[in-house]
């Protein structure tokens, strides 16, 4: 089973970014600093992944306890909290359906470039910086959509 992106490929980075950006030393770093680094780290991985479950596309391995997709699909949890809780820090090819399956694996490197363009001209920010809100999710749901779009036109 291949994995798709891991919270630890890109931790490092979101943690020298955390400590700049709070302008933090090492030492003062809490357990909810922590928590928000990986949060950074992961903030790219969860909006593809609240996609996915608000499409109805998320893996059987989360159908048994669909309360916190529901949860998603309400907005009432981030997908970034729902990937570091439920999925363990790592998107594998199990956390989606057969049916979506194919287009993450065509698409997923391509997104994460689509994904830093749009954080940086849209809003003007740098990816592994930021955890974004659900207006921010609002505003960048789009490119999916095209994506998926287009991936069903070539398919």
């Amino acid at each position: 089973m291949a994995v798709f992106d891991r919270v630890d490929y890109w931790y490092e980075k979101a943690y020298h970014n955390y400590l700049s950006l709070t302008k933090k030393q090492e030492k003062e770093l809490m357990e909810e600093d922590m928590r928000e680094i990986e949060r950074y780290a992961a903030n790219h991985i969860g909006f593809f992944l609240t996609w996915i479950i608000k499409h109805h596309f998320e893996g059987k391995i989360h159908l048994d306890d669909n309360e916190r997709a529901e949860e998603v699909r309400r907005e009432e949890l981030l997908g970034v909290d729902f990937f570091l809780d439920d999925c363990d820090g790592k998107f594998w090819e199990e956390d989606v359906s057969d049916k979506i399956c194919p287009f993450v694996r065509s698409y997923y490197e391509r997104y994460m470039s689509e994904y830093a363009d749009w954080v940086v001209h849209e809003l003007g920010d740098l990816p592994l910086e930021f955890v974004g809100s659900w207006e921010d999710y609002h505003a960048f749901e789009g490119v999916l959509d095209r994506a998926y779009a287009l991936f069903q036109q070539s398919s």
